[in-house]
């Protein structure tokens, strides 16, 4: 690199010494300074003759061998200026850095640093010698190196015709840090075997234990090492099939102390059986393979081939990037749920999910509900859709005579024989229960939720209310009619695995190629400043996942997400295949991006802004409204910019691990994902698990922080252990903290003693100056620099006043009152709910446990084991009995307060028109939203309606509610039609925290 470095908010963190001796500083907040002399003994450059300077640096590193396969990078300091070089590689680990400088000045900082390494500085006086540095490996390279050549030692790597690491490595912390280098010491020493897109990431905390799985496959045979706790020697070795025998399964179960035994054995049988790639990382995001994460993902596939995306909306709030095509109502614990969220990127903080515990009404965990909104008409389809569990695993036991409920061996038998059926067949295990169109506004809010008031006109509005979910009760009463399918069809493409990959390659020497011919930057590889963001891995291109993309950026340009180089973007699957490659700049806010989208045609788009193709989207872009519009039309005009460019200005200053895998997740960066850091870290301070227990969360103030929460704390809607039920303001503003909110309550559940302490969660928004920045977007990079800083433990002069998180109601509950919080807490909400209960002990609780439990016996002794449900199904009238889910028509009677619909401030309600998804209607619905496009350009946004919140209000953290909606492209309906077709995947929901 030409001396760059990331500097723009490690003025406070480990700076390298300036003296002769070595130092080491942690690399990932390196900032190389210098003694800068007295201005009177300086000479003005224009005074100065120069001269070009040549010094010769050698680098050798703790593991001789990474000299082969990593690239150092270095920074150029003196009298406190960085000074640009070029440079050429001389031997493998020796180079030549050219540049010019005064020729009275002899005394240079240089460092050398590369990703999993300490770095080190040394000053020199004199450039005639060779300067060699000595880089030492992080704690967490060292261990991820360590167990590698351990994990090589055991299986012999070369020998096996494909390996797969699956690790929990990455947000769980080694003595205090993050762990994402451990990975790159596996990807440095098996490059040759493992293959970057081999490697799956487990989404774990931060308090999570350090586990790795190494597996090999050999013809049909699957074999593993596990090393758990961080440690070097091994757990277990030996067999991980799904054949095994059950005295073997057993012997692996035992051998193993901590909770990711099934995730290895799962995810391992899926690799084996050919699963999905982008299943795979779906699942690693989930804790494993099992049949619901597979059935969820047969369910998106059906639901995109018969009523695809036709626009993007939002539910009012939040920043620009806050908007999904679909809205999902689901039944938490069901697997399903996170792979809808994921596969559609309609997540809980981009207010795309509701989900509370709606079987009273007649749902089941493995519904989901479907919401495609026309904000236009305001009117929407309602598609609910489940899998066929019963059918499924009955159609297993006949083939194999295999029971799959006898247990986990026999669960994973069955898990891949629904990989191998499903690749042929998705559709039939996927039944679509109700599909009606015809939903209105009010409705709408009702099952969404809406904290403040939505006004419809001059004289409409429906006021704010609890979000009900999945309620089939009420979704029923309504007699909505039946929509209309839209049938797509299209040829699915035919790249192979190496033109696949190739893509990666092609796209990563045109990037290099634009930063040479416009800025006349070469871009060596592992550049630490310069990095590749992309959607590669989640969007289809032409039907064919695009993984193996990541493949080609990673041999080209040696980016990896694990050196926070390759930054692998969260988008739905019928988002086009683009890249952006960035580079910061030393002490200074400016970032170079240029963007390229790849064509189905085998070309590439380039963004061009008036002949620029490299473009500066520093601060002061983001503060130039007029060139802020240009770039959105022609540099970067595919509905990105936002989520780019957020992400690009925290990138530039360095944020941790943890963060960044949330923005990635989140999509975007805003203030409003970033209060999740701080109420994650004071529950894990202040509520810190023991055995036996985990967390459950209910969210009562729904937006972005929701989307940090779930990644980093451990928790999600597919694993039971997220529920939301958005509230109105009016029932979250806190008193316990003056202008704070009350974002949900926290329950710390022990399964074994059967008590929960429940406690509400406050989160009050810090005061930021904003002031000197004109447009929303500067404003908003001003608050997401300020909390980066905040969350580092750096001092941001623009912070007024500092965020507080604080816990209150502490209470402990029984299992019936955990279960009235997840199932939306009756007559009453979350709040009112926890605040309602009396304040008893632990031991209290255990008590009235115990004398429950005795009633419950007795009363069990004097009955009849008679079963009085009733097992009659019920079917939408407008739709054929499929014959395959069954609807409690047992009902608990409906409380009239609790299905009514949200009031209206008139008796009149909006009208609505009915939309259906034939080509005609799309293309209304194109037109009517690029008006109501033209008409957002034209209003100028204020300063006050910028994200900074004024000290009275916590939940001013965002832009106007006025956020746009987007139409998504005619690619979307061929994406539709051909991902039907490359075989879809369907399984059997358990939590990840399951007992084997």
């Amino acid at each position: 690199m030409l001396g760059t470095v990331a500097a723009a908010d490690v003025a406070n963190d480990n700076a390298t010494l300036t003296t002769s001796d070595v130092a080491t500083v942690d690399n990932s907040d390196v900032m190389v300074t210098s003694e800068t002399p007295n201005a009177e003994n300086s000479i003005a450059d224009s005074q100065t003759e120069t001269s070009e300077k040549n010094v010769n640096v050698k680098v050798d590193y703790q593991y001789a061998d990474d000299a082969k396969v990593v690239t150092p990078d270095f920074y150029i300091f003196s009298n406190g200026t960085e000074i640009k070089f070029n440079r050429s590689l001389n031997s493998k680990n020796e180079f030549t850095l050219k540049f010019n400088d005064s020729i009275l000045n002899n005394e240079y900082n240089i460092t050398a640093m590369t990703s999993g390494y300490n770095s080190e500085s040394k000053v020199i006086t004199s450039t005639d010698k060779t300067v060699t540095f000595k880089l030492t490996a992080t704690e967490a390279y060292k261990l991820g190196r360590d167990v590698t050549i351990a994990a090589d030692k055991a299986l012999n790597f070369n020998g096996a015709d494909d390996v797969l690491v699956v690790t929990s490595a990455g947000v769980a912390r080694l003595n205090n840090k993050t762990t994402e280098e451990a990975i790159e010491g596996i990807l440095n020493y098996g490059s040759s075997k493992i293959a970057y897109t081999d490697i799956l990431m487990l989404r774990d905390s931060a308090v999570d234990p350090i586990d790795f799985a190494f597996i090999v496959k050999q013809g049909k045979d699957l074999k593993v090492v596990v090393y758990e706790n961080a440690s070097t020697k091994y757990s277990y070795l030996g067999t991980i099939s799904k054949d095994m025998t059950k005295q073997q399964w057993n012997d692996y179960l035992n051998a193993l102390s901590g909770k990711n035994a099934w995730s290895f054995a799962s995810l391992a049988n899926g690799w084996a059986a050919g699963v999905s790639r982008e299943v795979l990382q779906e699942a690693a995001f989930h804790g494993h393979i099992c049949e619901g994460t597979l059935g969820g993902y047969s369910i998106v596939q059906a639901l995109l081939k018969y009523y695809p995306p036709v626009q993007e909306t939002s539910m009012g709030g939040g920043s620009p990037g806050d908007i999904t095509s679909y809205k999902i109502l689901g039944v938490p614990g069901g697997s399903d749920d996170d792979a809808a969220m994921f596969f559609l990127d309609a997540t809980v903080g981009k207010i795309g999910y509701v989900g509370i515990d709606t079987t009273a009404t007649g749902a089941t965990e493995n519904m989901i509900g479907f919401i495609r909104w026309f904000s236009n008409d305001k009117t929407g389809d309602l598609i609910i859709m489940t899998f066929d569990s019963n059918k499924t695993k009955a159609d297993f036991t006949k083939e194999t005579g295999i029971n799959p409920d006898d247990g986990s061996l026999e669960e994973l038998q069955y898990d891949t024989w629904w990989i191998n059926k499903i690749n042929k067949s998705p559709e039939d295990l996927v039944t679509f229960l109700y599909e009606f169109t015809g939903l209105n506004e009010e409705q709408y809010y009702y099952l969404m939720g809406t904290a403040s008031d939505v006004v419809q006109d001059e004289d409409h509005s429906i006021e704010a209310i609890d979000s009900h979910g999945l309620d089939m009760e009420y979704i029923l009463s309504l007699n909505l009619p039946k929509a209309k399918r839209t049938t797509t069809t299209a040829n699915v493409g035919s790249l192979s695995d190496v033109q696949m990959k190739n893509i990666g390659v092609k796209a990563a020497n045109k990037g290099r190629e634009l930063f040479e011919q416009e800025l006349g930057i070469d871009i060596f590889k592992d550049d630490m400043d310069f990095a590749v963001f992309t959607s590669a891995g989640y969007v289809y291109l032409e039907g064919q996942e695009t993984v193996l993309v990541r493949d080609g950026l990673y041999e080209t340009l040696g980016k990896s997400l694990y050196s926070k180089d390759m930054l692998q973007y969260h988008q739905a699957l019928w988002k086009p295949l683009w890249f952006a490659f960035i580079m910061r700049n030393p002490n200074s806010d400016d970032v170079y991006a240029a963007y390229l989208r790849y064509n189905p045609d085998g070309t590439f788009f380039v963004g061009d802004l008036n002949g620029s193709k490299v473009v500066n989207i520093g601060i002061d872009t983001l503060n130039d409204s007029e060139k802020l519009a240009e770039i959105q039309k022609t540099f970067m005009p595919d509905g990105n910019w936002f989520s780019i460019q957020t992400i690009a200005n925290a990138w530039k200053s360095n944020p941790n691990f943890d963060q960044i895998m949330s923005f990635l997740y989140h999509n975007h960066v805003c203030p409003g994902v970033q209060p999740g850091f701080f109420i994650t870290d004071y529950v894990q301070k202040n509520y810190p698990l023991n055995e036996n227990q985990s967390y459950t969360y209910i969210a009562s103030s729904t937006y972005c922080k929701d989307d940090s929460l779930t990644y980093i704390l451990g928790i999600s809607p597919g694993m039971g252990t997220f529920i939301v039920q958005k509230l109105p303001n009016s029932e979250t503003e806190s008193t316990y903290v003056e202008g704070g909110t009350d974002e949900g309550v926290l329950v710390v559940w022990d399964d074994v003693k059967k008590v929960g302490k429940a406690a509400i969660i406050t989160f009050k928004w810090p005061v930021i100056d904003t002031s000197m920045y004109s447009t929303s977007e500067a404003k908003r990079a001003t608050q997401i620099q300020a909390f980066i800083d905040m969350h580092k433990g750096n001092k941001n002069d623009k912070v007024v006043e500092d965020l507080v998180v604080k816990a209150s109601e502490e209470k402990y509950i029984n299992e019936e009152q955990f279960n009235l919080l997840k199932s939306g807490s009756g007559d009453l909400n979350t709040m009112t709910f926890i605040k309602s209960l009396p304040a008893l002990t632990e031991e209290e609780v255990m008590a009235q446990n115990a004398a429950n439990q005795n009633t419950t016996d007795e009363s069990n002794n004097n009955q009849n084991d008679t079963n009085t449900n009733n097992d009659n199904q019920q079917n939408n009238n407008n739709q054929p009995n499929n014959n395959q889910q069954n609807t409690n028509n047992n009902r608990p009677t409906s409380n009239t307060n609790r299905y009514s619909n949200p009031r209206s401030s008139t008796s009149s309600s909006p009208n609505t028109v009915s939309v259906g998804t034939t080509a005609q209607a799309t293309a209304a619905l194109a037109e009517d939203t690029e008006k109501s496009e033209d008409n957002k350009d034209s209003q100028e946004e204020t300063p006050e309606s910028s994200e900074s919140p004024e000290p009275s209000s916590g939940k001013a953290y965002e832009v106007s509610q006025n956020t746009p909606t987007n139409n998504n492209s005619m690619n979307i309906l061929y994406f539709a039609g051909s991902l039907i077709l490359v075989g879809g995947l369907a399984g059997y929901g358990f939590l990840r925290y399951r007992k084997h």
